[in-house]
């Protein structure tokens, strides 16, 4: 019997709680860029590394921070632990990149424990099937459909080129989404780095 192809969903943009008070030297240098920057990488747009903060500050005088999640993001860029980033690098993930970071508490010289990686999303495919996805809500206002917070498992329907490398990517079609192929969560979950990921599974059409 065939075995049914598997691709899973992350809420991580959905997840208010992997949002961490944190500044960084592009913003300071060129507010406009860094905000591009931004809104590029979630749309899965490929971009080098000079657009990605090589040092990050907390942003709070009063608030130390302590060793960030696996994932998170770092005050508008997301960053992946070094353990996801060794995962990840395992993988087919065409014109995604992994860029070294260094993050330090607010006096800019204390260094935050762990180390750490900009993570530039740099795959995008059109598979999402809108009418067969309840969890992929229309806009009030027109635009892209938005990944519902409360997505459940088999919430989003996706064709088949879903299945194909690269092993993660954003969907053209679906804002605050990321997907990885089941090899990738796989390995995620051997090396016990999947708790922050919200993932859900998405069908698959035949």
């Amino acid at each position: 019997m065939r075995q049914k192809p598997q691709v899973w969903v992350s809420r991580i943009m959905c997840d208010t709680t992997l949002i961490k008070g944190i500044d960084h030297n592009t913003y300071f240098e060129d507010k406009d860029a860094a905000v591009d920057a931004m809104r590029r990488n979630e749309a899965g747009e490929p971009l080098p590394a000079d657009r990605f903060p090589s040092e990050m500050y907390a942003e709070y005088p009063d608030k130390r921070l302590k060793k960030m999640p696996d994932i998170f993001n770092a005050g508008g860029y997301w960053a992946v632990s070094v353990e996801v980033a060794a995962v990840l690098r395992q993988f087919n993930l065409g014109h995604t990149s992994l860029y070294p970071t260094r993050l330090f508490q607010h006096d800019r010289k204390t260094p935050v424990e762990g180390n750490y990686f900009c993570l530039n999303f740099g795959e995008v495919k059109s598979a999402l099937v809108p009418e067969k996805s309840p969890a992929a809500e229309i806009p009030r206002y027109g635009g892209k459909r938005d990944l519902s917070p409360s997505v459940e498992d088999g919430g989003l329907t996706l064709t088949r080129q879903a299945c194909a490398v690269p092993d993660l990517w954003i969907d053209t079609e679906l804002t605050n989404a990321v997907f990885l192929s089941d090899a990738l969560v796989q390995a995620l979950k051997a090396a016990k780095l999947t708790r922050r990921f919200g993932l859900r599974t998405c069908a698959v059409l035949d």
